[in-house]
Order: C-alpha cells, then structure tokens, then sequence
C-alpha cells in the first residue's frame, strides 16, 4: 500500500475519533465500522442533527492550518426515514438512501436535511435554512423536500431518548475539488413507539421513534469507498510511488536443506514473517504464496520480476549446524545485473526460537539498508541525470553518513530539490524536516532559536504529509521535547516504537531524552536494545556515544564520560561536539592548558556554539538535571566558550 493511501487511512481514522466523539456525546452509540462506513444509533433526531454540526465544526477546525488541497471535508446529510435491520445488524431501507441524495446536495463541510427533519428541529436551533426544492430519489416514489443549513450555533446536547442509526463514507464532489470527500446522516424524529411486535416481524423493522408518520430515526454515511482522491495538479513525478516501484521485492520461501523428513515448515514461516515486516515498511512485497511453480532451491528470477512487477527476489536457506542448532541465512537478489547480496544470517536452537526471533525485523532493517545503498550508487554513477528520486536516495545516504556541516548542508539541499519536485512526498519532506533538526543541533545556525523554528515547520509539514512515518514520528518527539514538553515527546516516540520497534534512530533519541529527564536507568534500558549498528551509520553510533557521556556527566561522573568522549573524539576527528564537554570538563577540574586546547578545536569546526546556543540543545524540567547543566555552563564558561544569545 503506498504512503498516500496510508495517510488516507490515518485522516480518516481521525476523523472518525471525532465522529465518535461527538456521536456519544450526543446520546449516540456507534454500532458498526465493517469496512469504510460507521454504524451509529442516536436517542433523539435533534442529537443527531447537533452531532453533525458539532462533526462539521471539530473538521473545520482540526483542518484549519492544512493547506487547502490537504484538507478533507465532508459532506452531510440528515433525513428522516424509514430503516431496517437484518438478522446480522446490517442497517437499510428508505432512510438510508434518502441520507445517500441528501448527503450528494450538501456542500462541501455543509449540512442538507430533509422537509421532515427541518420540520422537527427547526424550533430548536439558532439557524437559518436554505429551500433546496423538491428532490428525485432512486428508488424511492416520492419527491423529498431538501434544506441546506447555516449559521448553526449548536446548543448544548440535550436528554436522551430512544433510536436512531448511523453509517458514513468519503465521495469525491461534483466539482472535483480536492477536499471532495463526503458524509451523509439520515435523521427522523420522535413521538410514537412502534408496537415490539413488529420488531420481531421477519424483516426485524426497526421504526424505534417517530413522527407522527411512523418514520425511525436514521443517521447514515454512506458510500465510503472512495476514500480520499486527490484532484489538484499533479507533480511532475510521484517520488514516493516510484521509491516503492524500484525497490519491489518478491519473497521466496526459503529452501530447507535439512531435507523432507523433518517436516518442517521453518523456510515458508521465515518468508512470510519477512514479507510482512517489509509490507509494514511500506515496500511492495509480492509474497511467496502469489509466486506459482518456483522451486526454492533454483527459482526463476528473471520470470518472477518480468511477471510480478520487481526488481529484487529475497530468498535464503534453512540448514543444519549440528544436532542443536539450525542456521538461517537471507540472500537478496538484484534482477537485473544478477548480483547477489548477503542480508544476515541467524543461528538457533530450534524451529520456534527462529519464529519467535526478531530475525525477520533484522533481516528488514538490512534489505532496507542495502537497497538505500544501491540507490544512492547509482545516483552517483558519474553522467547519470539525477531525479528528484535520486536526490531523495543521496539525501537519506548522507543523513546517515554524514559527519560535517558541508555535508548535511547538501543532504538539506537534495531533500529541497526533491520536496520542490514533489511537495506531497513524505520521504522528501521527512528527510528535509530531519536535515532542519540536525542543523540545528550541531551548531550550524547562526540564529538557533530562528532555525529550531525552521525545523518544528518543515518536521509538523512532514508529520502532515505521513503520521505513520517512524522517521517523521522521532524528529516530532525532538521537536517537543526541545519545545519543554517531555510527556508528550515520549508519547510520541512510543508511538513510533510501536509502529517500527526497530527505530534504532528512536530509542536513541528517546534515550538521550531521559537522561535529561534524570531518568537513567531507563535510559540505559532504551540503549541496551540498540545493537547492531553499521559501521557506516555513524550520525546513530555518535548520537549513541553522546547519550553515554551526558548520562555519566549528569551522574557527576566525569572521568567516565571523560574516556567516552576521547574515544569519541578519536573515532570522529572531525565533528567537533565532543570537543565542547572535554573543554568543559578539563575546565572545572583546572586543567586549563586541556581545557583550551579542546575549546580551540570545537570553535574551529563548530565556530557558531554558544552558551545559549548550548542551553538550547540540553532542554529539561527535571531539577536534577538542571543543576547537572549549570555545572555544564559553568565549566563552559571557564573553558571562555562565548555567551551568545537565542
């Protein structure tokens, strides 16, 4: 599924919490969500009309700082009307499809009502009704009566009373705009119950209030399926779909070479746990199960990616150690030139310690790597004219391998390019909001508070553009957490935890987080899952080494944080933060001699540090380590690092 369909799934979500909301807080209760609709029951046809508005209301204003072909508006429309239940709850009948015309004459954001449902609430809200005319209805042989609603001031709920239905869904406007998805409610009113018999007549009528009419009380929203298209003008290319097209992958079950007596059906468990991590990822898996009549042992590569569509095959192979233990290994297969890439291999001591591993979360994460690899390759290759796609691939390469300014300079340059190209991608937006974030902690911004500034935009726009994004997830944590709200910031990076518990990017910055929250031994907990790091992710492996220095300095242990950031310093010569501590270190136990020399080669790479600047980067509500950061700007201040300011 692409990431546009995803964030379309998560909008809706949304506001489906609010229709929720509203539906209970107006003496309703939601009885379905098969599918793309919602079932819901009300008390009285004045709550249902109240909810809608509030609905309208709660949409238009969590929409408000959307761009206008980012908003998603509905349609509503409420009716009094005949309904049906059948034997398995489904709800139908007059009612609904009256909601269903209704819902089509409502303007986008809009409320229309039925002659009969205006009749009944007209009294009872501070609005003024626009005479639409009389209606044809499919299917239905009498001409309804329509009415659009305005300037609705909606009262407070009011006390229950007995039933009404509910059901909703998204349709593209007659006018194609953008926001063109629609709901529609269909309400009744409320005087006669109905005699119980005729509820347990063989069509199960629910006619549960009335008019005098003997109508029930509907609230529909009908015809979700379309969900949410886009109608604005299109970019010039889709950089997001075509990631996922080159980065196609068929999975093979894994030949099991400990022979057909074993019984085991450890290779096809593999190869399915795989697939779906990778799905969860965002890739375009073809699983084993759509590819007929391979042999695992020697499959067809070049017919598997003319048929299905993909670039790569990951296959791999179950054999047997000894008598204790099994070994798993993972291949990756580039179709086209035929190169052959070893992912991981894993070592068990059974069938079920291999299902019940994380090695197919290992196994993601390296093809993940890899193909990241392979792209960023071929957009060097020297001739090659690059697309906003290859800039995408070279910015992530050197977020996670760049050590100096020059280069997350240009990372933030190729996200730009690419976001320009394409502003609806979520992998341009969330590299450039990440490259923002990044600027701003390594000291690169001449106005710090100005470029945090810069950052909490461009990281909320890409946050707009994919919720779901892990990436785009952890840099809103910083982002609150930079901003002083710690609670919050761990919310969300939970959140992205959940989605990708792998995120080694996450718990790091989680981790670093809590030891400013004086939390260490949760810190250390989050650090002790972060394994495996590459050789080559040195922006992760340096944030890891910084989160160790500052938990033992906000420990008062400076001669252990002392050794971690002369490792660090010897690892990374040229990144200038672990200058900045060991100045300040040496400086409150006067080795002055030390304490200049290391300010003098933090200045040299990192001339835009302050104090300020400094404070800036350690945010913190915990007392402890507050003092632990006076400590910090004082040895800082001996060290002569200058004051600055925001």
């Amino acid at each position: 599924m692409a990431r546009e369909e995803l964030g379309t799934i998560v909008a809706l979500e949304a506001a489906r919490d609010i229709f929720r909301t509203e539906i209970e807080a107006h003496q309703g209760r939601v009885i379905d969500t098969a599918g793309d609709s919602v079932l819901a029951s009300f008390e009285t046809a004045i709550g249902a009309v109240r909810a809608a508005l509030r609905i309208q209301e709660r949409l238009s204003e969590s929409a408000a700082h959307l761009p206008d072909d980012r908003q998603m508006r509905f349609r509503i429309g409420v009716h009094v009307g005949d309904i049906r239940q059948k034997d398995d709850g489904t709800i139908y009948g007059d009612g609904v499809n009256v909601a269903a015309r209704l819902q089509a004459l409502a303007e986008p954001g809009g409320l229309t009502i039925s002659g009969a449902t205006q009749e009944s609430v007209r009294h009872r809200l501070q609005a003024t009704f626009e005479d639409l005319g009389e209606q044809t209805v499919k299917n239905i042989p009498y001409l309804v009566r329509a009415f659009r609603v305005h300037h609705v001031a909606v009262a407070p709920t009011v006390a229950p009373r007995p039933a009404a239905v509910a059901a909703p869904g998204a349709v593209q406007t007659s006018d194609g705009r953008t926001e063109a998805a629609q709901l529609s409610f269909g309400s009744a009113s409320e005087d006669t119950q109905l005699d119980p018999s005729s509820v347990r007549s063989s069509a199960r009528r629910r006619l549960r209030w009335t008019l005098s009419a003997g109508a029930a009380l509907l609230l529909g929203l009908v015809s979700a399926g379309a969900a949410w298209h886009w109608y604005a003008a299109r970019p010039t290319v889709n950089i997001d779909a075509e990631i996922m097209n080159r980065r196609a992958t068929a999975v093979l079950a894994f030949s099991d070479k400990r022979g057909a007596a074993s019984g085991s059906t450890l290779g096809e468990d593999i190869a399915d746990s795989i697939a779906g991590r990778l799905a969860r990822d965002g890739l375009r898996v073809i699983g084993r199960t759509a590819i007929d009549r391979q042999d695992p042992a020697a499959p067809d590569f070049e017919g598997i990616g003319k048929e299905k569509g993909v670039r790569f095959v990951l296959a791999g192979r179950v054999t047997r150690a000894n008598s204790t233990r099994i070994l798993v290994d993972t291949y990756l297969t580039e179709i086209a030139s035929g190169a052959v890439h070893r992912l991981r291999e894993g070592a068990f001591g059974s069938d079920e310690d291999a299902i019940r591993s994380d090695y197919a979360s290992a196994v993601a994460t390296a093809l993940n790597v890899r193909l990241l690899e392979l792209e960023a390759t071929r957009a060097r290759l020297p001739g090659l004219e690059k697309s906003p796609v290859d800039a995408v691939a070279l910015g992530w390469y050197e977020l996670d391998r760049g050590n100096t300014k020059q280069e997350l300079e240009s990372a933030r340059a190729l996200f730009e390019f690419a976001a320009a190209a394409d502003p609806k991608s979520v992998e341009a937006s969330a590299g450039l909001g990440l490259a923002h974030l990044l600027e701003f902690y390594d000291f690169y911004s001449a106005a710090p508070g100005n470029k945090l500034d810069v950052a909490e935009k461009a990281v909320k726009r890409a946050l707009e553009l994919g919720p779901d994004d892990p990436r785009t997830l952890a840099a809103w944590a910083d982002v609150l957490f930079l901003r002083q709200k710690p609670d919050e910031a761990f919310w969300v990076w939970r959140k992205a935890l959940e989605i990708a518990p792998e995120h080694r990017n996450a718990r790091v910055r989680m981790a670093s987080a809590l030891v400013k929250q004086g939390r260490f031994a949760e810190a250390a907990e989050q650090l002790s899952k972060v394994t495996d790091l590459r050789p080559f992710q040195l922006r992760r492996r340096q944030w890891l080494v910084q989160c160790m220095a500052d938990s033992a300095f906000a420990q008062g242990k400076d001669d252990e944080a002392y050794e971690v950031l002369k490792k660090w310093a010897a690892e990374f010569p040229n990144n200038g933060r672990p200058y900045l501590m060991l100045a300040a270190i040496d400086a409150l136990h006067g080795r002055d001699a030390a304490a200049a020399a290391n300010m003098a080669k933090h200045r040299e790479m990192m001339p835009l540090s302050s104090i300020s600047y400094v404070v800036l980067t350690y945010p913190s509500t915990d007392p402890g380590f507050l003092a632990q950061r006076a400590r910090l700007v004082d040895g800082l201040r001996k060290a002569r690092l200058p004051e600055g300011n925001r």
